[in-house]
């Protein structure tokens, strides 16, 4: 006896619902003939009868109806499950982890994801802040789809490419002489109280190679690990401060204002992705929204 397909289940649902095979093909956009053909197939695989004919009506036997009841959740499921690949495959359904620095992860990374999240509901998304020597160790622990970070890797696991440069920038308190400046020439803060970032950072290590290039000396007040902190200091007034372009957004309206500089310098960011499995279509179009917020950014200055 041949196994019933999902074809003559679909038939039979639809003869049920219509109560007619001429309803049933309009139904399921095929002929009259091919849906009595796929009844009568799944009859002989159910091995009783399905369908009598009263006073010029197919009327469903006991046993049809009996089995309706179990056809109709199978087929719902199929939907559901049609449902769920169309959604996968049009990258509308799905979880997504990410793993990036700080100046990266807790600004320009929330913004621009949730703006790709906007039109998908049912996308999950996790973001994971890390410094960059720690953003590997989450990569070889699949705990991210691709990370972002500021050092590269020879880790066996990770494929490591060179992603974008991130263009630095002054941060300056919004009352400060020159905050009127479109652009800032770096020996136009010679002595100024500089907040730097710490040692350990990468942006630390090409501030301080440009200021030595250009003979330009600063007074360091402080020291903090991320840029968003430098910020926040500035803004209370305490000092200026060299950070990437990505830290400036979320800073409207407080007392702080971000100016390109004369002689630009970057730091280079290196995207991570696992060795191992490909990314899913899903992460590789929020890896495209992040990239194209950082060039909207850097186009900004």
């Amino acid at each position: 006896m041949a196994r019933a397909n999902i074809r003559q289940i679909e038939a039979f649902n639809a003869v049920i619902k219509g109560g007619s095979v001429t309803k049933a093909a309009e139904a399921l956009f095929i002929s009259q003939p091919a849906v009595t053909k796929l009844v009568q197939a799944f009859e002989q695989s159910c091995g009783f009868k399905l369908f009598v004919r009263s006073q010029g009506r197919l009327l469903p036997t006991q046993e049809a109806r009996r089995l309706f009841s179990e056809t109709e959740g199978f087929m719902t499921g199929v939907e559901r499950i049609e449902n769920t690949a169309n959604a996968i495959r049009t990258s509308e359904r799905g979880d997504i982890s990410v793993v990036a620095y700080p100046a990266l992860s807790l600004r320009l990374l929330p913004r621009y994801a949730a703006r790709f999240l906007a039109n998908r509901p049912d996308v999950r998304l996790t973001i994971l802040t890390r410094n960059s020597t720690d953003i590997s160790n989450s990569m070889l622990a699949r705990a991210a789809d691709f990370g972002i970070s500021l050092r590269p890797t020879q880790d066996t696991g990770i494929i490591c490419r060179p992603f974008r440069e991130n263009w630095m920038c002054c941060a300056l308190p919004a009352g400060h002489r020159l905050a009127g400046n479109e652009v800032i020439d770096l020996t136009e803060i010679e002595n100024e109280p500089l907040i730097c970032l710490g040692q350990d950072d990468q942006s630390r290590r090409v501030t301080d190679d440009a200021l030595a290039r250009f003979g330009v000396k600063v007074r360091r007040l402080i020291d903090v690990q991320m840029a968003d902190t430098a910020c926040m200091l500035v803004s209370e007034g305490l000092g200026i401060s060299l950070v990437p372009s990505i830290a400036s957004i979320g800073w409207e309206g407080q007392n702080i204002v971000f100016r390109p500089l004369a002689q630009p310098f970057s730091t280079s960011m290196w995207l991570y992705t696992s060795a191992w499995e490909e990314m899913s279509e899903l992460a590789k179009l929020l890896l495209e929204a992040v990239e194209n917020g950082i060039e909207e950014v850097e186009q900004a200055f």
